[in-house]
């Protein structure tokens, strides 16, 4: 085929806020109301504290009913098709968007950011109405339901349980754990042994960090360098912790935290930590669950979502982390993701690499990682998938 298929890591979907209150069960539905126009109030208040109001205002102008796809399939349908995009992973929104899920179950889903229960409402809330969503397109559609992992495992196993019978293709965990359990705890076992055999990814996107005092300088620089950290600390908590040696067909997603040059230094780092020398030798045997190398792991059970891959010529960084690790992605529709010009970022991302690593990262690593109907996708890549001499004219230029 002359095209290529792609399947983005990283799509971000929600109802308009007041929306949610249709799929809050009804005892939640006076705290919803009183919180609605208070976290309103807060998204716009952060856009002012980011700087981004001017800049989300002419955004929004440009980019017209293209946003309403975070709830419309219609028109998100149509932005897939205009991009090239067979299907998609999908996330909750969050940080400055007007669809996020209630109570702090959006892409940060920080549990300190709500109470238990209303954050596991607000969670539930969404994936009933994701699980709708996906099924009017299930090819298209790869939901992820929403999941405070944190705070109740029965609740946690029953809802992956939901997951799973409704069509779900992964789950989405905190990164950050706060004062709760990192994932290395044993308790943790029974979550990972039902993930693995159902095949459902566990995923974990950038978003959340401890607090900062917005008010005060520097702090948005001091995020910038930091969230990548946060979350990523469950790729080395569960790979010390013995994790992928108990469950080795466990696979864990790792989405937008600059994969292209922040994951080939993690890997190099756990590979130097694990290895016992004079320096470290008297903090005792921390390497007593692993067999492997944390690399070796990593290869095995970890992927990257690299949401809109730099622009930039060299790729050296995309075979250090390991071109079957990839998962591209556009981050629609979000101003710091590709569309609306996925495919001109695309071929200054990828052209002139060789056309099987490209297939893989754009959307044969996913047909890997995902239960999906590779058939009905390659049906769709061959309508509108971006034409493979587009790359090939790249790399002669």
């Amino acid at each position: 085929m002359d095209r290529y298929l792609v399947i983005s890591s990283d799509g971000h979907v929600g109802l308009p806020p007041e929306q949610y209150r249709t799929y809050l069960e009804s005892r939640y539905h006076a705290a919803f109301d009183e919180a609605l126009a208070k976290e309103i109030k807060a998204r716009e208040e952060r856009e002012k504290l980011f700087l981004i109001d001017d800049f989300n205002t002419k955004w929004r102008a440009k980019v017209g009913d293209g946003l309403e796809g975070a709830w419309d399939g219609t028109i998100r349908n149509r932005v897939l098709d205009a991009d090239g995009v067979a299907a998609e992973v999908l996330f909750p929104d969050g940080i400055t968007e007007r669809n996020a899920p209630p109570f702090g179950a959006d892409v940060g889903l920080n549990p300190a950011a709500s109470t238990p229960e209303l954050q596991w409402a607000g969670a539930r809330a969404h994936n009933r109405w994701l699980a709708e969503f996906c099924a009017e397109d299930p090819h298209r559609r790869l939901g992820l339901a929403v999941i405070p992992a944190v705070f109740d495992l029965d609740e946690t196993i029953k809802e992956i349980h939901w997951a799973k019978k409704n069509g779900m293709k992964g789950v989405f965990f905190p990164a950050v754990t706060d004062k709760y359990d990192m994932y290395n705890h044993t308790k943790y076992y029974p979550v990972w042994e039902l993930l693995q055999d159902y095949k459902l990814p566990l995923h974990f996107h950038s978003g959340a960090t401890p607090g900062y005092d917005m008010t005060q300088p520097g702090w948005i620089g001091t995020y910038l360098c930091e969230f990548a950290f946060w979350m990523t600390r469950p790729l080395w908590s569960m790979t010390f912790g013995g994790v992928f040696e108990e469950y080795p067909e466990l696979k864990v997603m790792f989405t937008e935290a600059g994969g292209e040059f922040w994951f080939p230094w993690m890997i190099e780092l756990m590979d130097i930590r694990a290895s016992v020398k004079h320096t470290s030798g008297k903090l005792g045997d921390y390497n007593a669950n692993m067999s492997m190398k944390p690399s070796d792991y990593f290869k095995r059970n970890i992927y990257v979502g690299c949401s809109a891959l730099p622009d930039e010529e060299t790729t050296e960084s995309y075979y250090k982390i390991g071109i079957d690790r990839i998962l591209w992605g556009t981050d629609y529709p979000h101003p710091e993701g590709t569309w609306p010009s996925t495919l001109e970022k695309m071929i200054l991302s990828l052209g002139g690499l060789p056309e099987s690593d490209i297939q893989q990262m754009l959307g044969g690593n996913a047909l890997d990682a995902y239960d999906v109907d590779a058939g009905a996708l390659w049906g769709i890549a061959s309508r509108i998938g971006p034409r493979k001499e587009s790359f090939i004219r790249q790399a002669a230029e």
